[in-house]
């Protein structure tokens, strides 16, 4: 477990495995069909986008029952007049005729006209009868000639919205029983033998299924038509009994004739009416060689079905779309719509999940995160449009672009949670130290500081410095315990915060001295930086020399002992970076430099002093005091034997600001130069 929560830490390995526990959600979200209408509503808008709604098919010819019809003739058409109508439509010697008009005699009628109608479909070889599967029968005058009747059933998604988009090819019979064909199969079938250059070669026929042993697939010309299964694209446990194929819905949506007068407030559109048939109205070989459906087209019959193109669509329309795609397979080519296998969705569903993930690794911050996944989504969704209309291939969308922005949202919202975490690790470990600007400048570079949860360590030219209270121990002796806290406490609080004023950084204190660093963490390079963290530190000893003078004042006032300080500040080479062990990390600073910083603090002890300088001694290397540029008033002290040190010091005594030049650089700024003059 700690290993793991170890791992975590890495943003990329945070990012793999949240991405795959989001991958897994969203799998068993899926599976449960919780995205089932997502996918079909994106699939009906891809259906509506690669629709062809003004084109036709002039190998379908639908004849309507129409509005005037019904009022010349009335409603249901007598057996005699329907004989008559498919006897016209027939004397035109159309390929076949499909009647999707039910006559299993269920409603009442005059029986005396059943004999013309039955003898008109026994006669009339064209002619192909429907019935319902499972609710209505076939024309009795078919009984004997099942060859001649066909389904006209419509698959209807029951699972989901209630919508229609597959098309039928063999509809079985619940209580089982062979599979009979469907309406616009059957229709489709007798045309392809009619048009089929080669006898020698059938027009259509059964092959194998390569993806389920034992299965058929019916095979229309050089096309195999793919069977709708169960989990096909976006479905999700779909019950598919009978074989279907998903519809196109291209065309022909509209026919050569529209209307019904205005009386219904809509078109309904069909080529030509029963009432020109009966008339003898019907041009010279209008139906000659094509495919004829009869059926009513009345809008005051209600005969419609919601699909992806239209919320109402008539029953026969949705049978001549299914014939013109048929039609298309066989004789254009026209490769049906196919979906991935279960594993290729997967692994799509995946990709997009872990790039989703990557995003959130990548950019983090929500202004950029927001509109790349808004792309990525995008991406997605515009894929699956092209899949959908080029490669005819139905790619899912709603999954794989959850998967996309909810890996992304985690992975950011987390690696969020992890840098704030860590940003409050680290600006506990110099809150007390620097400034919170240096906090968040040490953040925003925190890849270049740290290595392996310490900081890199770097050689860098900083400047320390080192104070301590002259006669401490005296002093202390002489003071309660309680006492002796309070009176530290106000001196270190009052003495400190001039470090972090001046852009500097308490190292750590050592019980009455202070150690500071000016030039870290934040590491400079440049000269002119250097000069700046030499005159900060300065500064600021001078700003402690004042707020001394006050305390003393203060405590003198109360009756409690009054103090002395040295300083000791110099300019140098040194080592930065962490120490201690893994679970108690330490900010610190090494080298030659640090030491000669304290010994010049101790140097105060001997140095020569007037009234400028008795309550605070501050004395700096001649490396720092080059770096001032004649800002500062100065004495020189002379070279100086420090201890621990085999060669004599160059030191040099500060007094105050050198009225003559003064800088404006704020001392907080930690990278402007101060502006070069002689020294005094």
């Amino acid at each position: 477990m700690k290993s793991l929560l170890k791992s975590l830490k890495n943003p990329h390995v945070a990012c793999l495995l949240i991405s795959f526990v989001v991958l897994g959600v969203v799998l068993a979200v899926r599976a449960e069909g919780w995205l089932q209408r997502a996918e079909l509503t994106i699939y009906d808008q891809f259906v509506r986008k690669n629709s062809q709604p003004d084109s036709t098919d002039d190998r379908i010819v639908l004849v309507g029952m129409t509005e005037d019809d019904l009022e010349k003739y009335g409603f249901p058409l007598d057996d005699a007049l329907f004989a008559k109508v498919i006897e016209g439509i027939d004397a035109q010697e159309p390929v076949v005729i499909g009647l999707d008009m039910y006559r299993n005699l269920a409603e009442p009628r005059d029986r005396s006209k059943y004999p013309a109608l039955e003898a008109a479909l026994k006669k009339l070889k064209r002619v192909i009868a429907i019935q319902r599967v499972g609710y209505v029968l076939p024309p009795p005058a078919l009984a004997d000639q099942p060859d001649r009747v066909c389904a006209n059933n419509l698959a209807i998604d029951f699972a989901s919205d209630g919508n229609y988009r597959r098309g039928p090819l063999f509809v079985v019979p619940a209580g089982g029983g062979d599979s009979i064909s469907a309406l616009s199969l059957a229709v489709t079938l007798p045309y392809l033998d009619a048009k089929n250059p080669d006898p020698k070669t059938p027009a259509y026929e059964f092959v194998d299924d390569p993806k389920t042993p034992g299965e058929k697939l019916l095979r229309l010309g050089k096309t195999v038509i793919p069977r709708v299964v169960e989990n096909a694209g976006g479905y999700v446990g779909q019950k598919i009994y009978d074989y279907e194929y998903l519809i196109d819905f291209q065309a022909p949506l509209h026919f050569r004739v529209q209307g019904d007068g205005g009386r219904t407030g809509r078109d309904t559109p069909y080529d030509y009416s029963f009432g020109e048939v009966l008339e003898g109205r019907l041009p010279k070989d209008a139906l000659r060689g094509k495919i004829v459906l009869v059926a009513t087209v009345m809008a005051s019959i209600k005969d419609s079905n919601p699909t992806p193109l239209d919320g109402n669509m008539r029953g026969v329309r949705e049978h001549v779309m299914m014939i013109h795609q048929l039609l298309g397979a066989a004789l254009d080519g026209v490769k049906p719509r196919t979906w991935w296998s279960e594993w290729a969705e997967i692994l799509w569903i995946a990709a997009a999940t872990l790039l989703g993930g990557a995003l959130g690794v990548l950019l983090r911050s929500p202004w950029k995160l927001a509109p790349a996944l808004a792309l990525l989504v995008g991406g997605i969704y515009f894929f699956g449009g092209w899949m959908f209309a080029d490669q005819r291939v139905w790619v899912l969308v709603a999954a794989p672009a959850l998967g996309a922005f909810v890996a992304a949202t985690f992975v950011t919202s987390f690696i969020a949670y992890l840098e704030k975490s860590e940003k409050g690790t680290m600006q506990h470990l110099f809150s007390k130290h620097v400034s919170p600007t240096v906090v968040e400048a040490l953040w925003a570079q925190r890849d270049e500081f740290l290595d392996g949860g310490r900081l890199k360590p770097e050689r860098v030219t900083a400047t320390v410095l080192f104070t301590d209270l002259k006669g401490f121990s005296t002093t202390s002796e002489k003071m309660d315990p309680a006492t002796l806290m309070s009176w530290m406490n106000e001196y270190m609080n009052d003495i400190a915060r001039h470090v972090d004023e001046n852009g500097g950084m308490i190292n750590k204190f050592i019980g009455d001295a202070i150690m500071a660093v000016f030039g870290v963490p934040v590491f400079h390079t440049k000269e002119e930086e250097f000069d700046q963290d030499a005159t900060n530190a300065v500064n600021c000893a001078l700003a402690m020399r004042k707020e001394l003078h006050r305390l003393n004042i203060g405590w003198a006032a109360r009756g409690l002992p009054t103090t002395a300080m040295r300083i000791g500040i110099y300019t140098g080479a040194l080592v930065a970076g962490s120490m201690g062990s893994a679970d108690r990390l330490e900010f610190t600073v090494l080298g030659d430099t640090v030491n000669t910083a304290a010994r010049l603090e101790s140097a105060g002890k001997d140095a020569p002093h007037d009234d400028r300088t008795a309550e605070c001694m501050i004395l700096i290397g001649d490396s720092t005091f080059q770096r001032l540029h004649g800002r500062y008033l100065t004495v020189p002290i002379g070279a100086m034997s420090l201890k621990g040190k085999a060669d004599k010091i160059i030191v040099h005594g500060v007094i105050s600001e050198n009225p003559e030049n003064r800088s404006q650089t704020d001392p907080k700024n930690l990278t402007a130069s101060a502006q070069p003059s002689a020294t005094s």
